[in-house]
């Protein structure tokens, strides 16, 4: 194999690792989309206080197993304000 091949080799491997995490991050972000969707239903307010509330999650570092969980309690609790 000469220098050019592995240079090949290399920026492909980086190209594909790169945009398998873009990818990744991308199916996340719209899985909490989905997720934040279908709690608020028909309600634009209910809507527009679950993304606030997950932004301020994310901003807050909450792990991303606990995240869904509070956002559906979020929307519990949001059912229940007069």
């Amino acid at each position: 194999m000469d220098a050019t091949s592995i240079i090949i080799i290399v920026i492909a491997t980086i190209t594909a690792i790169a945009f398998k995490w873009f990818l990744f991050r991308r199916i996340r972000r719209w899985m909490d989309a989905d997720l934040i969707k279908g709690l608020a239903g028909n309600n634009p307010a209910k809507l527009a206080y679950l993304q606030t509330q997950l932004s301020d999650l994310q901003a807050a570092g909450t792990r991303r197993t606990t995240v869904h969980e509070k956002l559906e309690q979020l929307a519990a609790d949001f059912e229940q304000k007069p």
